[in-house]
């Protein structure tokens, strides 16, 4: 009976992460893909019972052509992390860090695969390739704005791995991120929107790159802020809106920070801006607004507002 209900748990984990991918523009994943370990001993779990790993399996395999570097390919790992019972831990536990080595192990063979390679095949003109590891980690259990990564923060086992890149997918990332859409399309409904990818150094040399689609891209997944563009045709005319929701509470220096942001990119065909906090509220906050708009001059029309679903975010109505 434990092991139908592990299993149990571990699908309704899978699907959240599967329904979650889907709302962030990541397609339909494959699924449960499974390829020989290449170091037996080396990646051998402390369960088994001969000492060896004969293969290694990941929950979702996600690739991409990356919107944020030239011509570079993402290849994501993921593996999904459900718990139904239990809290999350108050720090890197062994088994968390369990939970990372086997995710890391897993990257290094996946490295040699013939998955990988045929990846690859598919997407051409790809010149650098980058193999992510992602560990969506969710507690039922737990509040949904929970905030694990932070805990990790002091945590130095990482530093144990060669790699550099690898992130880690908590309730409050999840809630966040639906939390905005949800706003998104409630409020915008007659509007189109997309992820922004602004252009940097890393991708203005790559032509074929969109500054904006409906992939998030997997920077973002521990970014303090996602920016979208909204569109909408008015009178003939394409109107476009920029907004941008932090995950962060709502401060004068985070304000001034987004403002400057959206100031940098942005261009004439943009001069509303949107900035959205899980906090706003205008008794609060409106002295604040203020005060950065009148210290940041813009000739952008910037308006503030709650993402989220309380009665605090029917002021900004």
């Amino acid at each position: 009976m434990a092991g139908e209900r592990s299993k149990t748990i571990g699908e309704v984990g899978e699907s959240i992460a599967e329904n979650f991918f889907n709302k962030i523009g990541w397609g339909l994943p494959q699924k449960g893909v499974y390829y020989p370990c290449i170091k037996p001993q080396k990646h051998a779990l402390s369960t088994s019972k001969k000492g060896e790993k004969t293969q290694h399996g990941i929950d979702f395999q996600v690739s991409y052509k990356s919107s944020l570097e030239s011509e570079t390919l993402n290849n994501l790992i993921i593996s999904v992390k459900h718990s139904k019972d239990s809290k999350y831990p108050a720090s890197a536990t062994d088994k968390f860090k369990g939970y990372i080595r086997d995710l890391v192990h897993t990257r290094e063979c996946f490295l040699r695969s013939a998955e990988r390679r045929e990846s690859n095949m598919t997407h051409k003109g790809c010149k650098r390739i980058n193999d992510i590891p992602v560990l969506f980690y969710i507690s039922s259990y737990d509040h949904e704005d929970f905030d694990f990564v932070s805990k990790l923060q002091s945590s130095k086992f990482m530093s144990e791995y060669d790699i550099s890149e690898l992130y880690v997918v908590d309730n409050r990332r999840v809630s966040f991120v639906l939390n905005v859409l949800s706003y998104i399309e409630s409020k915008h409904s007659d509007w189109e929107w997309y992820f922004f990818q602004p252009l940097t150094g890393m991708n203005i040399t790559d032509n074929t790159i969109m500054q904006h689609n409906k992939k998030m891209q997997v920077e973002f997944l521990n970014s303090p802020f996602i920016p979208f563009l909204l569109k909408k045709n008015i009178g003939g005319h394409e109107t476009c809106k920029f907004l941008v929701a932090s995950i962060d509470d709502f401060s004068e220096n985070n304000l001034a920070k987004l403002i400057t942001y959206c100031r940098q990119n942005t261009n004439d065909s943009v001069s509303d801006v949107e900035i959205v906090t899980g906090d706003y509220f205008p008794d609060d906050h409106d002295s604040i607004k203020r005060k950065v708009l009148s210290a940041n001059e813009t000739e952008l029309n910037v308006s503030l507002g709650n993402f989220k679903p309380n009665f605090r975010s029917l002021a900004n109505v």
